[in-house]
């Protein structure tokens, strides 16, 4: 998506923020149960900011798909089974 501003010119940050969504979506797609993922990796790939992403982690832990380990890391939890060592 491509958005212009009432001057014709490009409106980058809407398109870059855009993709980094996408990008986030695609790879919390793909997490497996016992996979991980920290903040840290997922900035680099989305290019996001890390408060962005560390609040889409905290709610995805609040909403039980995600557990937070001590050292930061997020474990992927599986929807049907007991929490994943």
């Amino acid at each position: 998506m491509r958005l212009l501003s009432s001057e014709g010119g490009d409106m980058t940050g809407v398109e870059s923020t855009s993709t980094g969504w996408d990008r986030l979506h695609d790879i919390l797609l793909n997490i497996k149960p016992g996979d991980t993922v920290t903040p840290e990796e997922l900035v680099a790939q989305t290019r996001m900011s890390p408060e962005m992403v560390r609040t889409v982690l905290e709610a995805l832990t609040r909403a039980e798909l995600f557990e937070k380990s001590e050292t930061g890391v997020f474990v992927r939890r599986s929807l049907w089974g007991p929490p994943v060592p």
